[in-house]
């Protein structure tokens, strides 16, 4: 079956990194995407939605951490010894 969908260019870009990131083809990471985002209850879907829009807002006020300090925090919050 064949869907045609035009996505928000700041959706598609994303989407394009993810695919080229992974080394999948674009096509293949949308069915995972949907796929992921359609076995989510409700609840959990919608609240998933929440977290991803406040850290997209987040990031486009350039408040994010680098990889090694997300790292160094989930270390002390979970104590765990992971490296970036």
């Amino acid at each position: 079956m064949s869907i045609t969908l035009d996505l928000p260019p700041k959706i598609e870009g994303l989407l394009r990194q993810r695919a080229e990131s992974t080394g999948q083809d674009i096509s293949q990471m949308a069915i995972a995407v949907l796929t992921l985002g359609l076995s989510l209850d409700d609840n959990d879907f919608f609240e998933a939605l929440k977290g991803i829009q406040r850290g997209l807002d987040d990031f486009e006020r350039g408040q994010f951490s680098s990889l090694e300090d997300f790292i160094a925090e989930q270390n002390q919050k979970y104590g765990l010894s992971l490296e970036a």
